[in-house]
């Protein structure tokens, strides 16, 4: 009998790894997520990618955005973003159930140049989509965690396996947004360029005008679309870069409060002190002493919320 996608998750983690956590598996951007519990949120960054829930459901707070999905869905992440992300319906009974697969841009674009037919034009639209999990994406993620047990097939079978993803994703209901995120050009990769352009440079002050052209567009139009895209306006997504670049200094660094603040372009160490407050929920001290009981672990182990997806 074949098992659904929750099962075959469950199966996979009772088998390879302990307890509750984020874990990392043999397969390249592939991670999975046990909670038997609601977890508090957790702020990180995001790169395109295929979070999917087989069991419990989630909350994703971009900017001004609330986004919720659950059990049999998928959020196609289309971005880069800072986000907070919480578990919001998990049990011992019942728990979260869920896997990460992070998007291989160049694959996707291969594929999406094959297709030829695809509609990239219009105005760019939010860069998380919600869509139910269909049957052929099921299918592919199940071949996906074949291969955990069979690491010597990895690099032979997972690179049709993820062109079989990406073709399917193209001919979803977020494939036009999957699609512009990596055809040159269009508005949405213009605002990608940008959005690289803020992470290298966080820690420096922006002129958002000269930055709208340098991607060759209009500062009105840049805006519009910066903001469809991440819900938050090009400063606001520098603020976040910058704190959670501040964060991983204080956790993973050991840096200081004052150096961590310095380091990543605050000239006020009270602004960056009431900033990281309002983004993390305390203050520095107090919020990384906790984030230090949960790093990430080697594959195998549990990791920390933040260490899944979060580097960049």
């Amino acid at each position: 009998m074949k098992l659904n996608l929750g099962d075959r998750i469950s199966g996979v983690l009772d088998a390879q790894f302990i307890g509750d956590g984020h874990y990392m598996t043999p397969v390249p951007g592939l991670i999975l997520m046990r909670s038997c519990s609601q977890m508090p949120p957790q702020q990180m960054l995001y790169r395109p990618t295929l979070c999917i829930i087989a069991q419990g459901s989630k909350e994703i707070m971009v900017g001004d955005r609330t986004v919720r999905y659950g059990q049999g869905q998928t959020l196609v992440v289309t971005v880069e973003a800072p986000v907070l992300s919480r578990v919001i319906e998990a049990s011992a009974a019942s728990p979260y159930i869920g896997a990460i697969l992070e998007l291989d841009a160049g694959i996707i674009r291969d594929v999406a140049t094959r297709l030829g037919d695809l509609e990239t034009t219009g105005p760019s639209g939010f860069g998380l989509t919600v869509q139910d999990l269909d049957a052929q994406i099921t299918g592919s993620l199940q071949r996906l965690l074949d291969l955990i047990g069979e690491p010597n097939a990895v690099d032979i079978l997972y690179p049709s396996i993820m062109r079989e993803i990406a073709y399917w994703l193209l001919r979803s209901p977020a494939g036009r947004a999957v699609a512009r995120m990596v055809i040159p050009d269009g508005q949405p990769h213009r605002i990608a360029q940008a959005m690289s352009h803020l992470r290298d440079h966080f820690d420096s002050p922006v002129d958002v005008k000269a930055l709208a052209r340098s991607v060759g567009m209009s500062p009105s139009s840049f805006h519009q679309h910066f903001k469809a895209l991440t819900a938050m306006s090009p400063l606001q997504y520098q603020k976040h870069i910058r704190l959670l670049e501040a964060r991983r200094r204080m956790v993973s660094d050991g840096d200081q409060a004052s150096t961590a603040a310095v380091a990543v372009g605050y000239e006020s160490v009270s602004q960056f002190t009431r900033e990281y407050a309002r983004m993390f929920g305390s203050p520095p001290r107090r919020e990384t002493r906790r984030a230090r009981m949960a790093r990430v672990r080697p594959e195998g182990s549990a990791a920390s919320p933040e260490g899944a997806n979060a580097a960049f």
